[in-house]
């Protein structure tokens, strides 16, 4: 290997797992309130992926807070009007249960559940849209972004692109219930 050389490592999240407090180990309320739902079409891939498993062994059932609408708007800065209606204040919404302080998905391996099963957020983290380029929630616990130091170098190390990172996140979009209507502000939220 070239002093310098990025390559793909595959098993980096598990690496950050076995030695950083990960994204599967932090809770919604320990990462500022970021917001972690999981839609109905994301359920549905999970179950069939585990096939033994009830809803309501792996989904605990939130009601919609003032924070947690307040950091989903800081996620989607110009959609503000679509999360009220998505996720309005007298209802709820899905997150994946934890054992103790990590995602009940999560082994001494890494994650449990096959990569195109796993929830959107999971597969889109470290990234972020806010426009049309990817940007990169500052964690300093992931050890992806302690590796490397540029966006394309951190999409290199995670096997992916900046088209399947997009796809990911349109598809959080429509999953999730969020249309945009103009394009998303520059803001910098987490980032």
């Amino acid at each position: 290997m070239i002093k310098g050389e990025i390559l793909t490592n595959p098993h980096i999240c598990a690496q950050c797992d076995a030695t950083n407090r990960s994204c599967c180990t932090l809770r919604a309320e320990d990462n500022d309130g970021m917001p972690t739902p999981v839609s109905e079409p994301e359920v549905v891939k999970i179950l069939a992926a585990q096939g033994h498993q009830r809803r309501e062994e792996i989904l605990d059932i939130r009601p919609n807070s003032e924070q947690f609408t307040h950091q989903m708007t800081l996620l989607f800065p110009d959609m503000a009007d679509y999360i009220h209606h998505a996720f309005p204040m007298s209802g709820h919404h899905m997150e994946l249960k934890t054992q103790g302080d990590a995602c009940i998905f999560k082994d001494d391996q890494g994650c449990l559940l096959p990569n195109e099963a796993r929830p959107h957020f999971c597969r889109i983290y470290p990234f972020w849209f806010f426009g049309s380029e990817p940007q990169i929630f500052q964690d300093h616990n992931c050890l992806a972004l302690q590796k490397n130091r540029t966006i394309p170098e951190v999409l290199l190390s995670l096997g992916t692109n900046a088209d399947t990172l997009r796809r990911i996140h349109n598809r959080i979009c429509r999953d999730w219930g969020l249309y945009r209507s103009i394009p998303q502000k520059q803001k910098r939220a987490f980032l």
